[in-house]
């Protein structure tokens, strides 16, 4: 896939791969605005979790998950647990410690989140990588890095969501929220969320290319993205958000 979440990469109505062309958030399906609930925050490197089982004290921990996404446990061994959300793993756990107790009790609580993050590139005054402790909109996350600068497009944020290599891409019209208040345009933000905001006039793309490349550069790199951004693979001027 080309480098399209740089905004003037779109250079026909579908993206490589045959993937559709960003919608607008107002067009999408309703959950993709809905705020996040706890028990939907996937769970990652660097989250701290404690396992309860009830009357099973050798049973309980709590536990750093591991940089690849693992942790050890009593009688399972290693788990991968990346991508989990805490209900699931609570599941995984009762099935696993079922082999040895007769219906375990397990309980798991999120002691602290580290792996919650969203990232806000592009025309912000302040290019962050923003922890999610609770809900945050997309105007919060913009307004934690600063505010929009003069020389953004706010008629077409793009939002990233997803896997890499199958992103979902999303515009917002972020001027519709602050001139009219129009409600569907706001969106909640997700774990691994990419907020770009574009610039109203780029005369030189490959320039623009390489000044957002160290932005992107610390949690896409390996990606076909992030390939395509130091490569070239992504040219051409954008019509699908104009």
């Amino acid at each position: 896939m080309h480098l399209l979440i740089l905004t003037l990469a779109l250079t026909t109505p579908t993206l490589a791969g045959g993937t559709p062309k960003p919608v607008n958030i107002a067009m999408a399906d309703p959950a993709v605005r809905k705020v996040p609930r706890p028990e939907e925050f996937q769970i990652g490197p660097g989250d701290k979790i404690a396992i309860r089982v009830w009357r099973h004290d050798d049973l309980d921990m709590d536990i750093t998950i591991a940089p690849d996404g693992s942790i050890t446990y009593p009688l399972i061994g290693r788990i991968m647990v990346t991508g989990m959300t805490y209900p699931v793993l609570v599941e995984k756990l009762t099935t696993s410690i079922s082999e040895y107790y007769d219906d375990p009790q397990v309980t798991v609580n999120i002691l602290e989140l580290k792996n919650q993050k969203v990232f806000v590139i592009g025309e912000v005054a302040q290019p962050s990588v923003l922890q999610l402790n609770s809900e945050m909109s997309i105007l919060e996350a913009l307004t934690i890095s600063g505010g929009i600068n003069p020389a953004a497009r706010t008629k077409n944020v793009l939002l990233i969501r997803g896997e890499f290599e199958k992103p979902q891409l999303y515009t917002v019209d972020v001027n519709a929220i602050y001139s009219r208040g129009e409600t569907t345009q706001m969106v909640y933000l997700q774990r691994g969320d990419i907020v770009m905001v574009p610039t109203k006039t780029i005369t030189n793309v490959a320039r623009y290319f390489k000044e957002v490349q160290g932005a992107l550069s610390p949690f896409v790199a390996g990606s076909a993205i992030y390939r395509n951004a130091t490569t070239g693979g992504a040219q051409g001027t954008s019509s699908a958000l104009e």
